[in-house]
Order: C-alpha cells, then sequence, then structure tokens
C-alpha cells in the first residue's frame, strides 16, 4: 500500500468516525439553564417577533423548575424585560436549521401531517441538536485538514482522538447540544484554520466576522484573540529582518491595513449583540449586565489556576488527564514553534479567565466544559506528543484509548446520577465506578433492566 493510500484510508476512517457520532450518538434536546436561554433568543423572534422571553421562560420552568433553581429568572430593572445571560449567538448560528425545519414542517403539514409547530416541540429540537453537531463535525474535519500540514494523517487523527473522544466536547456535542460549546468549539476551530492558513485581506475579514461570532456565543472565547499577538509579533519579525529599512514603511502600512479591516468587520459582526442589550437593558452600551452577576471576576487576580487544573470538582486534567499529553506535545520537539506559541497563548489566556472567576468549577458541569473554546488549540499538541512518541506507536495508540473508555466512563457516571454534580468525587470512587459500577450499570442496560437518564445537565 503506497503512503497516499495510507494517509487516504486514515482520513476516510476519522470521517466516518465523525459521521457516526453524528448519527448514532445525537440525542437532541433543549433543556438546563444554559439550554433554554440560548434558545430563547430565537424562538421568541420567530413566533413572538420580540425579545420578550417571559412565555419562553415560563414554558420551559413548567417543565423542569430544577433547571433554573426552582426561581423565577429575574427582570431588568430598566425595561422591566426578563434578562438573558448569554450572547445571541447561539441562536444566529441554529437559526438556518431551525427555519429549515419549521419550512418542512410547514410542507408536511400542507400533506396531510400534524406536526407541532409551536418552537417547542421535538422538531425544533432535532433542529438545534442538528445543527450544533453538525458545526462540531465540521471544526473536527477542519482541524484535520489543518493538522495534517504539520504531521501525518495518522498522528492528526489520533491527536483529534484525543480532545475530541477523551475531552468533554463528545458530550456537549452528542448529548447537550442545546449549550454553547459545540458551536463555540466549530468557530474557535474556524478562527484558528483561517489565522494559520494565509495572510490575505479577505482572510483577514473572514477572521474578524469569524471572532465577532465567537463572542456572540461565548463572551468569554474574547480571551482566544491573544492568540494573535505572539502569532504577529513572530510574523512581523520575520518580515522586517529581511527587508530593507526603506520598505520598513510599506510594511507598517500593510499590516495596519488588515488590522483594521479585522477590526472593523468583527465589530459589526458582533453589533446584533448591541442591539440586543440596547432592546433588554435599555442601552447599547450596557454590556453583559446578566452574565457578570455569576459570582465575580477579577482578572488582575486568577487565583483558581490550581482548582482549575486538578481540582475533584471538575478539574480539567482531574477529569480529563488525556488533556495533559496535549499539554505535553507543545513542549516537546523544535519543529512549528510559531504555532505552538499561538496555541499556547490561547489556552493560557483562556485558563487566566477562568481562574479569575469564582464561579470557575462551571455549575452542574460534565468535567471542565470551560476550555471546549480552547480544545483546537490543544490539538496541534495533541498531534505533536503523538508525532514525537511514533516509535512506541502501539503503546502511545493502547493509552489514548485507555483515556477514551475513561472519559465514556465519567460520562455514564455523569448522565447515569451515580455521581452528584456540582460536588467534588474522590479519585478512589471515580476509579472504583469505572472499573467495577459502570460495567455492571451497562450490563443490566443491555438486558434490559435499567435506562440511562437521558437529560443529562
Amino acid at each position: 500500500m503506497s503512503a497516499r493510500s495510507r494517509m487516504t484510508g486514515t482520513a476516510a476512517a476519522f470521517f466516518a468516525l465523525v459521521a457516526a457520532a453524528f448519527l448514532l450518538a445525537l440525542k437532541p434536546s433543549i433543556h438546563g439553564n444554559d439550554g433554554v436561554q440560548n434558545y430563547a433568543y430565537l424562538r421568541s423572534l420567530m413566533f413572538d417577533g420580540d425579545l420578550n422571553f417571559s412565555n419562553e421562560y415560563t414554558h420551559y420552568f413548567t417543565l423542569n423548575a430544577d433547571w433554573f433553581d426552582n426561581a423565577d429568572i429575574p427582570r431588568n430593572p430598566a425595561t422591566n424585560l426578563p434578562v438573558n445571560l448569554y450572547g445571541i449567538g447561539n441562536s444566529l448560528l441554529w437559526a438556518p436549521w431551525v427555519i429549515v425545519f419549521h419550512s418542512a414542517g410547514l410542507a408536511a403539514n400542507a400533506l396531510g401531517a400534524h406536526w407541532t409547530l409551536d418552537g417547542y416541540s421535538p422538531l425544533y429540537e432535532h433542529a438545534v441538536g442538528t445543527a450544533s453537531c453538525f458545526y462540531a463535525s465540521a471544526g473536527l474535519v477542519m482541524l484535520f485538514f489543518l493538522i495534517r500540514r504539520y504531521y501525518t494523517d495518522d498522528e492528526t487523527m489520533w491527536g483529534l482522538v484525543i480532545i475530541w473522544l477523551a475531552s468533554p466536547l463528545f458530550f456537549y456535542m452528542c448529548l447537550h447540544p442545546s449549550m454553547s460549546h459545540a458551536n463555540s468549539f466549530f468557530l474557535s476551530s474556524l478562527f484558528l484554520c483561517l489565522y494559520l492558513g494565509g495572510d490575505g485581506l479577505r482572510r483577514w475579514a473572514a477572521l474578524g466576522a469569524v471572532v465577532g461570532l465567537m463572542t456572540l456565543t461565548r463572551y468569554q472565547d474574547a480571551a482566544l484573540l491573544t492568540a494573535l499577538v505572539p502569532g504577529e509579533l513572530w510574523r512581523c519579525h520575520e518580515m522586517l529582518r529581511n527587508t530593507p529599512v526603506s520598505e520598513t514603511s510599506d510594511i507598517i502600512r500593510r499590516r495596519s491595513m488588515r488590522y483594521v479591516l479585522f477590526v472593523v468587520t468583527a465589530i459589526l459582526f458582533f453589533s446584533p449583540q448591541l442591539l440586543v442589550w440596547n432592546i433588554l437593558q435599555g442601552n447599547p452600551w450596557s454590556g453583559p449586565q446578566a452574565y457578570l452577576t455569576q459570582g465575580h471576576i477579577n482578572l488582575l487576580a486568577p487565583s483558581h489556576v490550581f482548582s482549575v487544573l486538578f481540582s475533584p470538582l471538575h478539574g480539567l486534567l482531574y477529569w480529563h488527564p488525556a488533556l495533559a499529553l496535549a499539554l505535553t506535545g507543545w513542549f516537546m520537539g523544535i519543529s512549528f514553534r510559531r504555532e505552538k506559541l499561538i496555541c499556547f497563548m490561547a489556552f493560557a489566556a483562556q485558563l487566566w479567565v477562568v481562574s479569575s472567576w469564582s464561579h470557575w468549577w462551571a455549575g452542574a458541569s460534565f468535567g471542565q466544559r470551560m476550555f471546549i473554546s480552547a480544545l483546537p488549540f490543544l490539538a496541534i499538541g495533541a498531534a505533536s506528543f503523538v508525532h514525537v512518541c511514533r516509535h512506541r506507536a502501539i503503546l502511545t495508540r493502547t493509552v489514548i484509548l485507555l483515556l477514551v473508555l475513561w472519559n465514556f466512563g465519567y460520562i455514564v457516571q455523569y448522565a447515569s446520577g451515580m455521581i452528584p454534580r456540582q460536588q467534588g468525587m474522590a479519585l478512589r470512587t471515580l476509579v472504583y465506578n469505572n472499573i467495577v459500577a459502570v460495567p455492571q450499570l451497562m450490563l443490566r442496560v443491555i438486558t434490559g433492566s435499567h435506562q440511562l437518564n437521558q437529560q443529562s445537565q
């Protein structure tokens, strides 16, 4: 078999795995506090023509008041409208899919079907779930084509397995798709691929558009912009050191054009949020007031770094030890130093922001979900690790597969209620559950004597 055939076979295998997850593992739903508030924008605009979420919140509160801690969502004192903690970005990304599914429902009803087209029925849950899972899948495919430029297809695939199947991504891509994480993974993947893929004016305009949407989808993902700092310093250094002094001003002018275009486009694509804030809060410059009421953030004192990484309460490496391989990969080998530096800066910025937040464990989270948008940057480190360990390929892949199984054991523990969702768990308990309790539970599921709870938070 030729090298080219091996490459094509590996790529096909990875794409087939992504497609299988999309077709077989997706469990569409709109639930939980975050999922409801992400979707409320779209439902209210489509069916009510406004941004008054009273009826949306009432509907979902009636379904499960626990999603809202059994308390009504507060109203903004300036407008008396119910607040929304999150940006409108998820609804914008879901809108084409929901419109298509809604139109299909209209067509089906015209032919004699009786589909419920109220914005709440399973039709809309499937639209949202399909959209989120598709976007995350597209992010994985884009990363595959990006990383294969640096490493072999085998190394690329196994690196992506680490950040996909041994992290929180799979859970929020397939089992809880109404949260923002699948969409944020897609946008941060697109951001990284655009930046590393070229330097033309149109690419910088597209980069600005993605950054605007990325920030609309998750406010904290604005921190990923810091990845541009080392990238541009490195690029400018390389350009200037080989350029005569007489041509320096031309380089500065061309770089400035790109930066201005990037900023203008980013502001343009973020501007819908300004309109939303004006309606909900009475001032377009009022900012994410409701979002910032969740605890407190002190960016000058990121005092929770150790807990964010190692705490039994959703610590990133405590829950997802496979990601330690990706972190290690940044410092292994000397190739692609600029790319690794860019990725390290993005992760460090996200770590800084999360560690500055008093609610750093992210509530009833499966693992440390706050880093899902940083996973594309970890992917290059993961592929680098696999590359450096290529002479021990069988051992490396065995370890990765065991860590994937470990992560799926956690998913079973979480979804079945075997472990509490807002408490730290001793490692010995998690290990015992994965080795003993989870296999016993899965055996009961297979034999039909038990059913997993699908409504995971």
